[in-house]
């Protein structure tokens, strides 16, 4: 975010933020959005499938933006002052959304609940190391991204720019290293490369678009696809394929500056859409499903509007004042 003179941080707005980087958060979201919503339409297993497939190409977008942003500011930012940001970013609405659940858990009997170690395990983003089941279906790419920055974190604090080619390379060998040895793979270790193919998109950028970076990027591509194919437990080709097509639009995207206004406006909120369609979607499904299941369009379509207006509403009241809140405290720190 951009600071003023003064040293006191710019507060959060659609003016400090790059119109093409939400347009890829807009499309990222509604992609997921859409596919845990939309699915409950699909009669058939197949179809339902197809469309709950669509949500991993947002994941893979979102992994592919956050490797691309966080390895920007890893440089930009001293160590600490990227910690305090990244934890008021996403930890108070991390922490409010847990909160909302568990309200939900002592108040509604026909709800899902869970255990006192799933809330404890989930309120310190520990659920997959420990094996306990997290508070929401969502919150496992939300796991893979803090891994990730702190993981990039000390990363540049031992090497700086140095060896980001054979870190990821390690990466990748270490994850087929687990996949043969155990059996089946991680979704940790599959997914971490493509963070590494955010960075790369980064570096292709900063050349210019040079015809050797993009050889690279493609590379990287090929490598970062081929173990997801290989070491994944289920989808491979769909999730190989959602890479490849994921990192040629964030790329023409971010290249040509592509920005759209509609995506925009979804791509601000994503974050907090992330963390509540979910539970949006729970509630007006429970009123409005039918005993099969499958979901009605005007159910689908007001699952659709709530989950957009909460988001907003999250995102103005918890959002916004945290991220300020993380900017204040370091707006005197050094920036590197």
């Amino acid at each position: 975010m951009d600071e003023s003179v003064k040293g006191q941080p710019a507060p959060v707005s659609s003016s400090s933020r790059l119109p093409c980087l939400d347009t890829v958060r807009g499309v990222a979201i509604l992609a997921v959005v859409c596919s845990h919503i939309g699915s409950r339409l699909a009669q058939s297993e197949t179809v339902n499938q197809l469309i709950v497939d669509i949500g991993r190409g947002g994941v893979t977008l979102f992994f592919l933006l956050s490797g691309y942003l966080i390895f920007s500011k890893v440089q930009t930012q001293s160590l600490t002052k990227f910690i305090i940001r990244r934890f008021f970013k996403v930890m108070p609405s991390y922490w409010v959304n847990i909160s909302v659940i568990f309200i939900i858990d002592l108040l509604i009997d026909n709800c899902p609940h869970f255990s006192a170690p799933s809330y404890l395990a989930s309120l310190m983003a520990v659920s997959d190391v420990i094996g306990v089941q997290a508070v929401s279906g969502v919150f496992w790419t939300l796991l893979i991204e803090f891994k990730f920055y702190l993981f990039i974190a000390l990363q540049h604090a031992l090497f700086g720019r140095r060896h980001l080619h054979k870190i990821f390379s390690i990466l990748i060998l270490f994850e087929i290293g687990c996949w043969f040895f155990r059996g089946h793979g991680s979704l940790t270790l599959s997914y971490f490369p493509v963070f590494y193919l955010g960075i790369e998109i980064a570096l292709a950028e900063e050349s210019g678009w040079a015809r050797l970076a993009l050889l690279r990027l493609a590379l990287v591509t090929l490598l970062s696809g081929g173990s997801l194919y290989l070491c994944l437990d289920q989808q491979k080709l769909a999730a190989t394929l959602y890479l490849a097509g994921s990192t040629i639009f964030f790329a023409i995207i971010l290249k040509h500056r592509i920005g759209s206004n509609f995506f925009v406006y979804f791509g601000i909120t994503s974050y907090s859409n992330y963390l509540y369609h979910s539970i949006i979607a729970w509630a007006i499904f429970t009123i409005l499903a039918p005993p099969t299941g499958v979901a009605s369009l005007p159910a689908v379509a007001i699952a659709l509007f709530l989950a957009t207006l909460v988001a907003k509403t999250f995102y103005k009241f918890i959002e916004v004042p945290m991220v300020n809140l993380g900017q204040q405290l370091t707006a005197r720190l050094p920036a590197s």
